[in-house]
């Protein structure tokens, strides 16, 4: 009788999401979906209960509409609560369903390598750097078309910030909620576990180009999407060519409290609207998009040409 050899696979390194023929990128773009519904129950739920002991009637529901939109504190801690219980420890959590046993760091990038300081370096120029073009980008997404609904949402959305970043002592408590919690809990979803899943399932690539769309739209800011999908796009291929998360946080963290930062030194700032009929000072914006480029060249060439085979073209 011939006896045929057979093979015995071994699925001990695999995630539990492959073990069980889940597609990783798919899953990840669920989550997105599920972590944006998660975010608004939570905020929402820290939000009531937050009015809750503001109002003398609690039953007055225009009375707690009232304090949650007058209150800068409760509106803070509500973003920051979402982004923490959400963006942050939904995704370790879900990263242990895609990650290889033992492997959920090295899967986010969650870790200082010996050049990493090169590149945090490097992240901070090139999001300085990005400012013209950011600018300019915003400056384009004025011309397309927006719904009705949607420009009247995002209209009462910069009310509301506009009247956050003015109130009273803003500097401080919108650098913590507005600049450190997001670059740490945002980047651990979006650069992470985001990133590092549509990576394994279609290429660097795409995971770049999707993980910053992504990024862009789950703002709600469709006046806003272009410069945010870029940023977005920035900070994803930073991550990949540094082999960490840490430079793409730091590199957050310099854009939103940069933002916070001037608006505070120029209040007028909050009173500029940007849409088609803005006269952009292209002698700096133009040149500005250039250097980006150039930077970028520079950067792509002087850590990746000396290994042509890590190019970002395959999965992994």
């Amino acid at each position: 009788m011939i006896e045929y050899p057979t093979t015995i696979l071994n699925t001990s390194n695999e995630s539990w999401y492959e073990r069980h023929g889940f597609n990783l990128g798919v899953m990840a773009i669920i989550w997105v979906f599920l972590a944006l519904i998660a975010f608004n129950v939570v905020g929402g739920l820290v939000g009531v209960i937050a009015a809750l002991f503001l109002v003398d009637d609690p039953t007055n529901v225009d009375a707690i509409m009232q304090v949650l939109s007058e209150q800068t504190t409760v509106f803070l801690w509500i973003n920051t609560t979402g982004q923490i219980t959400v963006f942050a420890l939904g995704s370790l959590l879900v990263t242990r369903l895609a990650a290889e046993p033992g492997a959920r760091r090295r899967f986010l990038r969650l870790q200082i390598n010996s050049d990493t300081h090169k590149y945090i370096l490097w992240a901070i120029i090139l999001t300085i750097f990005a400012y013209p073009t950011v600018i300019f980008l915003g400056w384009l997404n004025a011309f397309l078309p927006v719904p009705g609904w949607m420009a009247e949402m995002q209209q009462s959305m910069d009310e509301m910030i506009a009247k956050l970043l003015g109130s009273e002592n803003i500097l401080w408590l919108g650098l913590f909620h507005i600049g450190l919690v997001p670059s740490i809990c945002e980047e651990i979803m979006y650069r992470g576990y985001v990133q590092r899943s549509l990576e394994k399932s279609w290429g660097i690539w795409t995971a770049i180009i999707v993980s910053g769309l992504i990024f862009g739209a789950y703002h709600l800011q469709i006046t806003r999407i272009l410069p945010l999908a870029a940023l977005g796009m920035l900070f994803a291929y930073i991550t990949y060519v540094s082999n960490s998360l840490i430079p793409a946080m730091v590199a957050h963290l310099v854009n939103n409290g940069g933002q916070i930062i001037l608006n505070t030194i120029y209040p007028e700032m909050l009173d500029q609207e940007l849409n088609a009929d803005t006269d952009l000072p292209w002698v700096l914006i133009l040149p500005g998009v250039v250097i980006l480029i150039s930077l970028i060249s520079i950067f792509h060439k002087r850590y990746l040409a000396s290994t042509p085979s890590s190019l970002p073209n395959t999965p992994e």
